[in-house]
């Protein structure tokens, strides 16, 4: 949830994609996931987008995913530009997201928010 607008609503359900931080995938994914979201890994698209929700079935991006642009600016973070891509097609269908987004978070709670949820996400593994 997103300023209270379910995101997987907003973008992923027409596609059966599942969020980048799923309990059901491994561990190591989810972590990578939170270290793109924060910007601190390379994001995982060539063209510098990030995703949010993969397939549901395998996680695969080649299957198709829900990015966005994630940019730092000052002490804000901004999730912008949502789109539909995968990796073997250059195009990002971007016109059916127009209307989602742009969101602009505070760096620090923003940092807070998704060590958060890593803990959360860990837990539920054990």
């Amino acid at each position: 949830m997103v300023d209270g607008q379910s995101l997987w609503e907003a973008l992923a359900k027409r596609h059966d994609k599942v969020s980048v931080l799923c309990v059901e995938y491994a561990e190591k994914e989810t972590a990578n996931a939170i270290s793109r979201l924060l910007l601190s890994e390379k994001a995982d698209f060539p063209n510098g987008r990030r995703s949010f929700f993969v397939c549901s079935e395998c996680g695969d991006l080649g299957c198709g995913a829900i990015t966005a642009l994630v940019e730092r600016e000052g002490e804000t973070i901004k999730w912008k530009a949502f789109g539909y891509e995968n990796t073997y097609e250059d195009n990002i269908s971007l016109d059916p997201y127009s209307t989602v987004g742009p969101f602009t978070f505070d760096a620090t709670a923003y940092e807070r928010t998704l060590a958060q949820a890593m803990d959360l996400l860990q837990r539920a593994k054990s």
